[in-house]
Parts: C-alpha cells; sequence; structure tokens
C-alpha cells in the first residue's frame, strides 16, 4: 500500500516475527490437539475393555446364582429321597451349564476379560476358538488397552473372516517368546486374502462399508509404535503375525557389548 518501498522494508522485521509467532502457535495447537486425540483413543479403550471386564463379571455372578440354586433343588430333592429325579435334572443342566472351569485364565485381568468375551462371541457363531499362552504376557512391553486393542481387532477380524468359511470354521491365537522378542499369531480359517498390500490402510475393507476398515490399520500403527512389525500369511489358512520386541532383553544385549 505504500509508495515507499523503504517504510515496507522497515516493517518486514515485524511481520517476520508475527508470522514466526504465529507458526509456533501453530504447531503448539497441533501438538496439543494429537495429545487430545491420544488421551481421547485411551479412553475409549479403557471404557471398552472395562465393559468387557464387566460383562465376563456377570457371567460368573450369573453362573455363581446358577450354581447355588442348582445345588439347592438338587440337595432337595436328595433328602426326599428322589434320586432318579435328581439324577434326571443334573443330566438336564449339564449340557447347558458354563461352569467357571472353562474360562481361560491367562494371568493379566484385561486380557483375560477379552479373550474370554471373544471366545464366547466365537463359539456363539459356531467357530472353534482356541488360545494358547506360552509366556508371561505380563512382560510385554506394551500398554494394557493397546495390548487388548491390538488383540481384540485382531480376534474381531479372524472371527469375520472365518464366517465366510463354511466348512472347517476355526480361530486360534498363539503367544510365544521367540528370538528376544514377544510374538503374536492370531491364525484363522477363511478366505485367502488377495489384496494383502492395501488390507492396513485406513479405510480399506472387504465388507462393503466406509464405517468400517480402520481395524487392522490401528493394529499397524499400535505395533509401531511400539517398534514392532506385523506379517500377514495367507494360503490354506490365514495367520498375522506380531512381532513385539523386549525392550529388557534388548537392553542387556546392549549392555553387554
Amino acid at each position: 500500500m505504500s509508495e515507499d518501498i523503504a517504510v515496507l522494508k522497515s516493517f518486514l522485521p515485524l511481520i517476520n516475527i508475527v508470522v514466526v509467532i504465529l507458526s509456533g502457535l501453530v504447531v503448539f495447537s497441533i501438538k496439543g490437539i494429537e495429545e487430545n486425540a491420544k488421551k481421547v483413543l485411551e479412553v475409549r479403550l479403557l471404557k471398552t475393555h472395562l465393559q468387557q471386564i464387566e460383562n465376563l463379571l456377570k457371567v460368573l455372578q450369573t453362573q455363581k446364582h446358577e450354581h447355588t440354586r442348582h445345588i439347592q433343588t438338587i440337595q432337595a430333592m436328595l433328602y426326599l429321597d428322589e434320586e432318579r429325579k435328581a439324577r434326571e435334572y443334573i443330566d438336564g443342566i449339564v449340557d447347558n451349564y458354563w461352569h467357571t472351569d472353562d474360562i481361560v485364565y491367562i494371568g493379566n485381568p484385561a486380557f483375560t476379560a477379552l479373550i474370554n468375551t471373544k471366545r464366547k462371541v466365537a463359539e456363539s457363531k459356531g467357530i472353534d476358538f482356541a488360545v494358547a499362552v506360552k509366556c508371561d504376557i505380563n512382560k510385554i512391553s506394551v500398554e494394557p488397552w493397546d495390548l487388548c486393542s491390538i488383540m481384540g481387532n485382531l480376534i474381531d477380524n479372524a472371527i469375520e473372516a472365518t464366517i465366510q468359511d463354511n466348512n472347517n470354521q476355526r480361530v486360534s491365537v498363539e503367544i510365544k517368546y521367540e528370538n528376544n522378542s514377544f510374538v503374536i499369531y492370531v491364525h484363522n480359517s477363511g478366505p485367502r486374502i488377495q489384496d494383502k498390500e492395501n488390507i492396513f490402510k485406513a479405510g480399506y475393507t472387504t465388507k462393503g462399508s466406509e464405517a468400517r476398515g480402520y481395524g487392522l490399520y490401528l493394529v499397524a500403527k499400535l505395533v509401531k509404535k511400539y517398534n514392532g512389525n506385523i506379517e500377514v500369511i495367507s494360503d490354506k489358512k490365514t495367520s498375522f503375525i506380531v512381532c513385539i520386541p523386549d525392550k529388557d532383553a534388548v537392553a542387556n544385549d546392549k549392555g553387554s557389548i
């Protein structure tokens, strides 16, 4: 606006300072938004895991109540010398009664709740669900909510894939300690994955819904967050293999050098 270029030059330092200040505020705001989004995600995951634990506790409380009622009924029949009716009563409930011994205890409360909840979901859909934990998962250097998010999304994906197979519907989970790393295997008997290069991209889905396609993307981000890697092998069965380095073992190796 000024006809004298010298006047404009005199304002340049002030303009530069304003630009630097605004740039700093933008960077600060972006970091604040990122931290807020991270906290919102953690709260959401914690709520999900607490809900799973609550559901498991409700199942256990229901089973305890049913157990007490059945024992009282059988006791009354025996006191009345109705042994035949007591036998019939026991035979009638044995097939439908879920004993607490049927629960898979893994050593971590949140993870135990997650696995048993997913197991019941799979069994309700007629899917054979197997789990084997061959190491101490409490030593995995991953926050509990992040570990449950990784496992929950992988198992959900495996269940959805297995439903498409009408013959041998099976999902299996295995956790091992191999080569200074914790390795998680999630296998399913679903159809072969054709596009393995894109399945971890945000929004990618084969289920025809824009609201889906973020589960595996979130898994990949969380695995990367903990310096791990994820691999997919899809042939006669599909396997997702997550490898999380053992920080303690890595630190010991560096210290011994």
